[in-house]
Order: structure tokens, then sequence, then C-alpha cells
């Protein structure tokens, strides 16, 4: 469905709600809201090389889990388009990349799946949520040595990338769980509405969703705040510490 909201209409043409989205990334980059982690790389290339395995590590563990479990839950439309594969190559959507390495959030290629053949009736809330559980488990994990004092090898360098495991897992959880289309949380949402509710507003959120997303993350737009603000800055430091004890 997102697909077909950001194709042109015609070869070749140039899509309305992509570009739009492209003038919002220029804005938060011209304006200062973007801190992009390639910025970083030459200050700092051991944390730029743990953003990277951290993106690449998340990604592909969200996007495998999404299709592990509709897999699980009887439809295999994501194990026949290959999507059941820990290949991150299979995984990584164009702009949602680009939109992580220029902002430091983003998304992977959505996870296509037929919500009829799902055994569960909470099967599309439960396939939306296992991504970002997936992130949570993994930030977890890499936290335990760093938790316990472990991290201190290979002149600290061991404990930076780690430290950037934990802390893009940890965005890649919170911002997937934002209820607006493509991301997880919306799928979620959709599940908890009543179907005519659904059937009128879904079309309209996964068409010009990521529109409204980077403008709610980019744009001052909640009494002076960016949703960025107030997700990342309530949820993000608190959840980092909490894993980590830094």
């Amino acid at each position: 469905m997102i697909a077909r909201g950001l194709r042109g209409s015609g070869p070749g043409s140039i899509n309305p709600l992509l570009l739009i989205g492209l003038l919002l990334l220029l804005y938060g980059w011209v304006t200062g809201g973007l801190v992009a982690p390639i910025q970083r790389a030459a200050q700092d290339p051991i944390a730029f090389v743990g953003f990277v395995i951290a993106i690449l590590l998340g990604i592909t563990v969200h996007e495998f889990m999404h299709a592990y479990t509709a897999t699980r839950l009887g439809d295999d439309t994501a194990r026949l388009l290959g999507r059941l594969s820990l290949n991150p190559m299979a995984h990584l959507d164009p702009f949602g990349t680009l939109l992580i390495v220029l902002a430091g959030f983003g998304y992977g290629k959505p996870v296509p799946f037929n919500e009829s053949r799902l055994r569960s009736a909470l099967g599309v809330s439960a396939v939306a949520l296992a991504g970002p559980f997936a992130n949570l488990v993994l930030a977890f994990v890499c936290a335990i040595p760093l938790r316990f004092g472990n991290a201190d090898l290979l002149d600290g360098a061991y404990g930076v990338v780690l430290q950037e495991i934990v802390f893009y897992n940890c965005i890649l959880a919170i911002f997937n769980l934002i209820p607006i289309p493509p991301l997880d949380g919306s799928k979620v949402l959709f599940a908890f509405l009543n179907p005519r509710t659904v059937w009128q507003v879904r079309p309209v959120l996964e068409q010009y969703g990521l529109v409204i997303l980077l403008g709610a993350m980019l744009l001052p737009i909640f009494g002076g705040s960016t949703l960025a603000d107030i997700v990342f800055g309530n949820l993000l430091n608190p959840l980092f510490r909490l894993l980590t004890g830094l």
C-alpha cells in the first residue's frame, strides 16, 4: 500500500510525496534539526562503524521477525518472497535507509503478509509488534556487558560499538511503534479500531503517512516541540539508561 502511495504518475515522473519528504529532510538539516550519524564519521570512526553495525543488525532482525511471526501464524507470503532471511540486503528500504543515514531514525522494507491467512485474531498485531520487540531484545542482550562493566576490550572500541547497537535498536523499537504508516504502530492501531473507521482512514494514512510522519518529526508543531523531541526525549534516554546503567 505504501509503495502505491509513493509511486509517480508515469515513467520518469517525480513523485510529489517523495519530493515533499526530501524537502522536509532538507529543512531539518538546514535548521539543525538533524544530526546525521555520517557527519560524525571523521571525528569518531569507531562510533560510525558501530552505527553501521547497529543499523544492519537492527533492520535485519526487525524485518526477519516480522516474516518469521507471519510464517508461524500461517501466512507464508514473506517466506515465498525471500523475506524469511538474515541477509540485510533483503530488508533495506531505499528511502528508509536514507532517512536513517540523514536523520538517525528510519525503517526497513515493509514485510508483506496476508491478514486473512493469519490463524490468530490478533495476528496482525503480533506480526507488527514482533519487529520492535526483536529490537528491544537485541538492545537488552548487547547492554548486558555494558551494565556489568565487561566492555573495556579493544581499548574501549568494543564498548562503543555495543553502546551504538543498544542506542539505535532502542530508536528503531520506539520509532516503529509510532502509529503512523508505514510504521508498525499503525498496524497495531488499525487492529483495535472498528472496521468502518479503518476502511475510511487507512487508505488516506497509508498514502500520505510518510509525509505526515516526517512533518511531525521535523516541524515544531506540538507546542514548539517536534514529535521527535517528545518521543525520543521522553522515552529514548530513560530506556537507554535503564538498559545500560550509563
